[in-house]
């Protein structure tokens, strides 16, 4: 098959920011201050993002190692990377925009950087005081280019549902971001408890998606340790985002609120339809017995309630009858190394090869214009 670069529009479905240093540091609250999260170098690890409770994670993930990528040279080592290394598009709307413009983008959703890890942190009312923090300043950063650039809020996982709610409203209704973020694993307040229909029945009634994105939990013990660097990535990929998609439907939570919308974020897409066959299997054989008695198969909840992104998954795409094309957007992950950007039409040529132009332009698209409120090219 001769290879293409994808020449029509494109937006981002999944890209983050990384965060202002100072940021936490200047604008928390007093009594929070020296909790802040904060980036500091540490010796062997170089700038380390520091959670209150989590270990420190080198800031080279979120940002640094992307000029590696954008050379195409393999990246040496996770260690001496500092934060000034990250391209200022990270933090500066205006050099967003160029860089946007580079890999051949018009528009992002933008997820958090530092952001993503805060939700593991063990205090809920320091947790909600950092997603406060994060999210004025998100809409800050999107309020400069509000039709390119589309915040996604960063909420708490556990707390009081009224504290969830509030911010969510908040967010959206006063800040004027475009979405809301939960963290994709919940031991605290799993997905399946009455707990959120407070949550979810707000989110309908607003119009607003609720996305579950990778990443900002611990990984399980028997995974971790030495050599483990790709078992973590791989394995976390698909595990931690089929656990949300698991619980919100079969705890019907699409079955009380048939408006609401959920969307899967940088989790890959091709393991949606294995996924989807076997909760169907078991619906067929069981749904007699298991509570609570969905009245629709899973796939048809999927199908009508959800969205996953990714930014390169040739396998995801060619099962996009059984996932579904309205159900799919691509996302270049900008600037982490796992994205493609400043590769992406390159990679959506790949990715798309065979695939019907209209079908293509609905998945890298026309859905993210849609759910987000950006501008639709004729």
């Amino acid at each position: 098959m001769t290879e293409t670069t994808y020449q029509g529009p494109l937006l981002s479905a999944d890209s983050h920011v990384v965060e202002p240093r100072d940021l936490w540091l200047t604008r928390m609250d007093a009594k929070w201050r020296e909790r802040a999260p904060r980036i500091e170098a540490l010796e062997g690890l170089g700038d380390c993002m520091i959670v209150e409770g989590l270990k420190p994670r080198p800031l080279a993930f979120e940002g640094p190692m992307i000029e590696f990528k954008a050379r195409g040279v393999d990246i040496p080592k996770i260690t001496d990377f500092h934060y000034e290394d990250t391209r200022p598009g990270g933090w500066d709307p205006d050099a967003r925009l160029k860089d946007q413009d580079l890999d051949g983008v018009s528009g992002e959703v933008i997820y958090p950087g530092v952001g993503l890890f805060v939700c593991d942190t063990p205090d809920p009312a320091y947790e909600l005081a950092v997603c406060q923090v994060y999210n004025d300043w998100l809409a800050e950063f999107c309020g400069a280019h509000q039709a390119r650039l589309k915040g996604v809020a960063l909420l708490p996982g556990k707390g009081p549902i009224e504290a969830i709610v509030a911010e969510a409203e908040r967010a959206v209704g006063k800040l004027g971001l475009a979405a809301v973020m939960l963290p994709a694993t919940n031991t605290a307040q799993p997905y399946n408890q009455p707990v959120w229909d407070a949550l979810w029945a707000r989110l309908e009634e607003m119009g607003v998606v609720a996305t579950f994105h990778l990443g900002g939990t611990r990984f399980p013990e028997h995974i971790r340790g030495p050599g483990a660097s790709g078992a973590l990535v791989c394995a976390s990929k698909f595990q931690q985002l089929a656990e949300p998609l698991n619980l919100v439907i079969w705890g019907g939570a699409p079955m009380r609120f048939p408006r609401m919308k959920w969307s899967l974020v940088e989790g890959g897409i091709g393991w949606i339809a294995a996924v989807l066959d076997l909760m169907d299997h078991w619906w067929h054989d069981h749904k007699g017995w298991m509570k609570p008695r969905l009245e629709e198969a899973p796939s048809t909840y999927f199908r009508r309630n959800f969205f996953a992104t990714f930014e390169d998954d040739r396998a995801g795409v060619r099962t996009r009858d059984i996932i579904g094309v309205d159900n799919i957007m691509w996302g270049s992950d900008y600037p982490h190394t796992e994205g493609v950007w400043p590769f992406s039409r390159r990679q959506v040529g790949r990715d798309f090869a065979g695939c019907p132009a209209d079908e293509t332009r609905k998945m890298v698209y026309d859905n993210v214009a849609k759910v987000f409120g950006f501008p639709t090219l004729v």
